[in-house]
């Protein structure tokens, strides 16, 4: 961790700032911030770069340690900075390939912006239903279903048999209705929705004599979403269809050329990967499907019965793998690496998760300040479009003024207390005149034809953001912070999936919002 940052620790700094202290006073923010900060959990290791934040992005001098900081960084965090240094800090960071977390409080309000040009997550730990094959089962599972025989079973045995074993035994009595065949013949591979609903009732008729034990109601709630014709996400067929799944580089050198750059190392593994399962979905032995993960869902049966089930899925799972193996070996000589490359753990992980791949790609901070939001409907949608206007439009007042609306200039009076306060109303008074202005003329510029003579922003929003001079509040800096601090984790760690790409939180709903802009 390095906290980059040239202020001296000030009074309105022992107000608002949880990691200073009185006696911090006249001293380098940075230094007492991560000083405070390791006192948190001493495992982290912290550095403090006294030196200017724009000194980051232009290397010079005595200033050179903050570039050489932001060039070895895994992440940039850049917080209540002017949206010059930000679009400066945003092209850098694409440059160089780092994700970049843009945090601003205003009172109330925060908005936070995620960019990152891409990231890959195999594991984002998303929730979905099973893939138990139901409605295309593999040999091995067909065999372990035609294995048990309910009419040899007394009640008790038939009340713990699995609901998987019991949804396919009424697939094959579906699929053979009144003739003497096993059904595999004429197994369905899809189902209309009068279809499943009867199939519910081929269910319970299986239950001779308890047609309510527990498994059976498991059967037939897993009817309608289990029962579905078998497909690829849609987001993993976005990331096989990808270009960069299509192709193999020459990695062996491109991999010593990004060594310094963790994100870049995990998404160049992650298109070999995904390369390699391209190829194993189109090829004869899948069929179009992915690599069966081996888990199953926790169901009524004693202990013998799921054990079994267990296994055959997983012996399914260890087959698909192997083949998988094949296809990474060929994508693996194709970019002239070792066969070794990946761990076995690494293969593990990701042939488990194949349906839950994720893959973000998110616009620049400074494509979006340049030209405005790309998604003003969903802003809308969302109920941020308020929010995000004064936010842009706050930032073009500090342009113009060289300070925040409601703040006071910072070369003439630095604290806002000390204003009279019917100076103060007065500037709020003021400011809030002009904001609105400001934020009215950006909204009707992005909406465009879109726009009417009702278009404007709501007075007591303005007044709100003109009021707070963009001053930071414990509790809403906490709550922003705690955001920063999980999406912080996701694009480190790779694990979850990150927002795309804007939140705003209003304090005084109590709400987050997020938006894609």
């Amino acid at each position: 961790m390095i906290v980059i940052d040239d202020a001296q620790v000030d009074e309105q700094d022992i107000k608002t700032n949880f990691f200073v202290r009185p006696d911090d006073t006249g001293k380098p923010r940075a230094s007492c911030v991560v000083e405070n900060l390791r006192e948190l959990n001493p495992e982290v290791r912290g550095s403090a770069i006294v030196a200017s934040p724009a000194a980051a992005i232009h290397a010079s001098g005595e200033q050179g340690a903050a570039a050489a900081a932001l060039d070895s960084a895994s992440l940039v965090i850049c917080c209540n900075q002017p949206d010059s240094l930000v679009c400066d800090l945003s092209r850098k960071c694409s440059e160089l390939g780092k994700p970049l977390i843009v945090a601003t409080g205003a009172g109330f309000m925060s908005r936070i912006r995620t960019s990152v040009a891409e990231h890959a997550v195999i594991e984002s730990h998303v929730d979905e239903k099973s893939d138990l094959r139901l409605m295309c089962p593999f040999t091995s599972l067909r065999n372990h279903v035609d294995s048990i025989d309910l009419n040899t079973l007394d009640p008790t045995d038939i009340a713990h048999v699995p609901y998987v074993v019991l949804i396919v035994k009424a697939l094959q009595k579906f699929a053979a209705g009144d003739g003497d065949s096993d059904g595999w013949a004429n197994y369905p591979e899809r189902l209309t929705r009068n279809e499943r609903k009867e199939l519910c009732n081929v269910i319970r008729r299986l239950a001779v004599v308890k047609p309510d034990e527990e498994n059976f109601g498991e059967a037939t709630k897993n009817v309608m979403p289990q029962c579905m014709p078998y497909e690829i996400p849609n987001e993993i067929k976005q990331i096989l269809n990808d270009p960069a799944a299509a192709t193999v580089a020459d990695f062996s050198t491109a991999a010593t050329e990004c060594k310094s750059n963790l994100t870049q190392q995990i998404n160049r593994r992650f298109w070999l990967l995904a390369n390699a399962l391209r190829r194993y979905v189109a090829s004869d032995y899948a069929g179009g499907k992915l690599p069966l993960s081996g888990a199953i869902p926790d169901m009524k049966a004693d202990t013998k019965g799921y054990i079994a089930l267990q296994k055959v899925y997983k012996s399914k799972a260890d087959q698909d793998k192997s083949e998988f193996v094949k296809h990474l070996t060929h994508v693996l000589q194709e970019a002239h690496l070792q066969a070794d490359y990946f761990t076995q753990e690494e293969i593990d992980v990701f042939c488990k998760n194949t349906s839950k791949l994720r893959l973000r790609r998110t616009s620049t901070v400074h494509d979006e300040y340049a030209s405005g939001p790309e998604n003003l409907s969903m802003l809308e949608m969302n109920g941020v479009l308020n929010h995000y206007v004064l936010f842009r439009a706050s930032a073009e007042f500090f342009a113009k003024h060289a300070r925040y609306p409601g703040a006071p200039a910072l070369n003439s009076i630095d604290k806002k207390e000390s204003l009279a306060a019917s100076d103060l109303n007065l500037l709020v008074e003021s400011d809030t005149t002009e904001l609105s202005d400001i934020a009215n003329e950006l909204l009707a510029k992005w909406k465009g034809d879109n726009a009417s003579e009702s278009t404007s922003i709501p007075v007591n929003m303005v007044t709100e953001f003109a009021r707070s001079g963009f001053s930071e509040l414990h509790n809403i800096a906490s709550v922003s912070g705690g955001v920063v601090a999980q999406e912080a984790i996701k694009l480190i760690t790779h694990q979850y999936v990150p927002g795309n790409n804007t939140f705003i939180f209003d304090g005084i709903l109590g709400r987050l919002f997020t938006a894609k802009v």
